[in-house]
């Protein structure tokens, strides 16, 4: 049964300011996410985790922590590896990126325990100033391969082959490192486990821990930098993948997005509720003339009920001295009184 006085009074106003409220709270949990990935000091070391496949969204999770850390005056980067392998093209933007990161030590250390640094993560440990392994952690298997893990056929495999291998030599002999078994890794896909790995110097350290791979590389120069590590003691910072570089969507673009919709639903609201109003306003008003029949006797006192414009309505008579009207009688609307219609007999009735 409809009844006007049962009609919430919604404000345009409020709806439109809730509206932008929310955009704004929305706005600010972004800025206040994208800070908490910032700060850092000069006794801190950031720690960040390479997990998965490698790809652009990697590389340019590299390239943040590694610029923050310079930026902050970190005592180290390190990153936490476990990968299959991944992208050629991302693998060298991060090889590069290491490589010219001038004022941090970058620390590679494959961990946990039965993590694996393989293929292309063979590359990023030896692009590091110092490459360390959990025991029992696999390197190797550096091979280039189709998207699909077969070989790459005729000229074009040879000559990526042969560009891989430049490139893990020329890193391997940077670092001080083994070039043969670099060379292995890519055209044999060799691969060793942490004490091999070790014994063979293809890393400098095998650690049970980050506290203790820490700990034993302390006042360790590393070349070509020639930047020294003074990473005993310091406070471990973990420096996870934003939002953007998890999901490849940024969370300033994302807080647009809800800003916008929020705006939007309250533009909405405000004009449905315009809208009802009017609706409301002109409906009632063409029902003036209108014929209904009563459907529970209509008079003073009485919740009568008429059935008007297809619905029913509660009524009131025009006249309480003339008495009831009476059920399946004909009435015509004449007006409205708080939030009931107002009916008197059809004249012609």
């Amino acid at each position: 049964m409809r009844s006007f006085g049962s009609l919430k009074k919604l404000s345009g106003r409020s709806l439109l300011a809730a509206g932008l409220a929310l955009a704004g709270v929305v706005l600010l949990a972004a800025l206040a996410a994208a800070l908490l990935l910032r700060g850092g000091g000069e006794d801190e070391v950031y720690v960040a985790r390479i997990d998965g496949a490698i790809n652009n969204r990697t590389a340019a999770y590299v390239e943040r922590v590694i610029s923050e850390g310079e930026e902050a005056g970190a005592r180290a980067v390190v990153f936490e590896i476990d990968t299959p392998g991944g992208r050629l093209d991302s693998t060298q933007r991060i090889v590069q990126t290491i490589t010219n990161a001038g004022e941090v030590p970058v620390v590679t250390y494959v961990a946990p325990q039965g993590a694996q640094a393989a293929s292309a993560g063979t590359f990023i440990v030896m692009a590091s100033d110092v490459a360390a392994m959990a025991p029992q952690t696999r390197i190797g298997a550096a091979q280039p391969v189709t998207f699909f893990g077969g070989d790459i056929p005729g000229d074009l495999g040879e000559k990526v082959t042969n560009d891989a291998v430049a490139l893990i030599t020329g890193l391997a002999e940077a670092h001080g490192r083994n070039e043969e078994w670099a060379e292995r890794a890519v055209r044999e896909s060799a691969a060793e486990d942490a004490a091999e790995a070790l014994e063979l110097n293809v890393v400098d350290y095998v650690e049970p821990d980050l506290e203790s791979l820490l700990e034993a590389a302390d006042g360790t120069t590393v070349e070509p930098k020639g930047l020294t590590l003074r990473t005993a003691g310091a406070v471990q910072v973990e420096r996870p993948m934003s939002f953007a570089e998890r999901w490849g969507v940024s969370p300033y673009l994302l807080a647009i997005i809800a800003g916008a919709g929020a705006l939007l639903l309250a533009v909405i609201a405000v004009g449905a509720y315009r809208s009802f109003k009017w609706r409301v306003s002109t409906g009632t008003e063409a029902m003036i003339g209108e014929i209904g029949v009563v459907r529970s006797p209509v008079g003073s006192g009485l919740g009568g009920q008429v059935f008007v414009h297809g619905e029913r309505w509660r009524a009131v008579p025009e006249d309480p001295a003339s008495g009831p009207l009476e059920v399946d009688s004909e009435v015509e609307v004449v007006g409205f009184r708080h939030g009931s219609v107002v009916v008197r007999p059809r004249k012609d009735s």
